[in-house]
């Protein structure tokens, strides 16, 4: 699975960037989400931009979130991570 997203790009162009900020929350909880489960992909983020190969959706009940500003994490099978990201997944 490719997900590649930013602020200013939409599939559906009405959308406003108040809008945005929950769908931008959402990508960043399904980086978390995938990262403490260790399932198995490559990760990035850079501010609202977020680049995921690999991982899953966030389950509804799962509260985390990344808290950083930019990073990389690579998740390998067998439950190897290699991660930039040195903060926890707690809400704030």
């Amino acid at each position: 699975m490719l997900a590649l997203n930013s602020a200013y790009y939409y599939n559906d162009r009405k959308r406003s960037f108040k809008e945005a900020e929950p769908i931008l929350g959402e990508k960043k909880r399904a980086i978390a989400y995938s990262m403490d489960a260790l399932v198995p992909g490559i990760y990035a983020w850079f501010g609202s931009w977020n680049f995921r190969i690999g991982g899953s959706k966030a389950e509804k009940s799962y509260p985390g979130t990344i808290h950083s500003f930019a990073g990389l994490a690579l998740v390998l099978p067998g439950y190897r991570i290699y991660s930039t990201y040195q903060g926890d997944y707690d809400p704030q």
